[in-house]
């Protein structure tokens, strides 16, 4: 397992430049809601003393006052997104059911983020099974170097192919929440009659611990999944999955142990990010140049650790490979 990360790892740095492919595509995708709120928050702040208020931190006066009269993707805009509240905010979103495209969503009560949002998700996902088979045929050449034409190609040639691996993730998701809604209902029950506030808490959890530690193994299966399809030109999708089952299992540790090494490394992420954002005071142009450039460097971050997870997925398989 550590071996495959390091040598993951290596492949990366030959290949550091779809980090920044991956960057400027989540950046392309930002700008499509950040431009139209951008102008809406100049045309409201022109001419108010907030707007000058702004400057120096959040004005909650102006927001609550602005906030009750927004409807569409403006409404996303809300102080728990401060901070790391961005990553609670996400984990909730996942855990109710409403990522991706509220699919899941089918005890979550009011709409937890709005349509316009959900869609543009579901056309990142279409984006995200379009990278995934240019990125993974980059990492498979042991020493990296690639073209954009070069990735096009790959892109293009697996999209079918990762387009139904996609479907057939969203299958195996749906499963998983299915069976979730009757444990989740008898874990509800439970904490409410619970007469220590302490286990209602540990059900509460617990519920939910079960559910993402689910979701983390469907997307292990999936993602060893797409890395055999573009290894040996695997052309059912179907059979890919059944065969990346099988590897995992008889690899489970080795397999969830990379999980693990990058999902500790990404708590260590977000720690360090929400330590430096709380050391940054953002009161003029210069610190906002700086938290700008904070949050595209994490995010960069969080990109190299999805990057770096492909690569070492592919390294645990290579063995497999037959030898001329």
């Amino acid at each position: 397992m550590l071996g495959s990360l390091r040598v993951g790892l290596r492949s990366l740095g030959y290949n550091w430049g779809l980090v920044v492919l991956v960057l400027v595509t989540n950046l392309a995708f930002a700008l499509v809601l950040a431009l139209p709120l951008a102008f809406e928050l100049e045309h409201e702040l022109a001419h108010r003393g907030a707007s000058s208020a702004m400057m120096y931190g959040f004005d909650f006066d102006w927001w609550s006052q602005w906030s009750e009269r927004q409807q569409g993707p403006e409404t996303a805009l809300a102080p728990d997104l401060l901070g790391n509240g961005f990553a609670l905010r996400n984990l909730e979103l996942l855990a109710r059911g409403w990522l991706p495209a509220g699919l899941f969503a089918w005890r979550a009560g009011s709409p937890g983020v709005d349509a316009s949002v959900l869609a543009l998700g579901v056309l990142y996902l279409v984006l995200q099974a379009f990278l995934a088979g240019g990125i993974l045929s980059v990492f498979r050449r042991p020493r990296g170097g690639w073209t954009l034409r070069g990735l096009v190609h790959g892109c293009g040639f697996y999209f079918g192919r990762m387009v139904r691996l996609s479907l057939v993730a969203l299958a195996a998701a749906g499963v998983v929440f299915a069976v979730n809604l009757p444990l989740a209902r008898l874990a509800d029950r439970l904490a409410r009659e619970a007469v220590s506030e302490r286990t209602a808490l540990v059900l509460t959890l617990g519920r939910y611990g079960l559910l993402l530690v689910a979701l983390l193994l469907v997307h292990m299966v999936v993602s060893h999944a797409r890395v055999l399809v573009v290894r040996e030109e695997r052309l059912s999708a179907v059979l890919a999955v059944l065969s990346s089952l099988a590897f995992c299992a008889r690899r489970f540790v080795a397999a969830s142990g990379q999980y693990v090494c990058l999902v500790l490394l990404g708590f260590g992420l977000l720690a360090l990010f929400a330590l430096v954002d709380s050391w940054l005071d953002v009161v003029g142009y210069r610190t906002q140049l700086v938290a700008l450039v904070l949050f595209e460097a994490f995010v960069a971050a969080r990109i190299s650790l999805r990057l770096w997870l492909l690569a070492s997925q592919l390294e645990l398989q290579r063995p497999l490979a037959p030898r001329p």
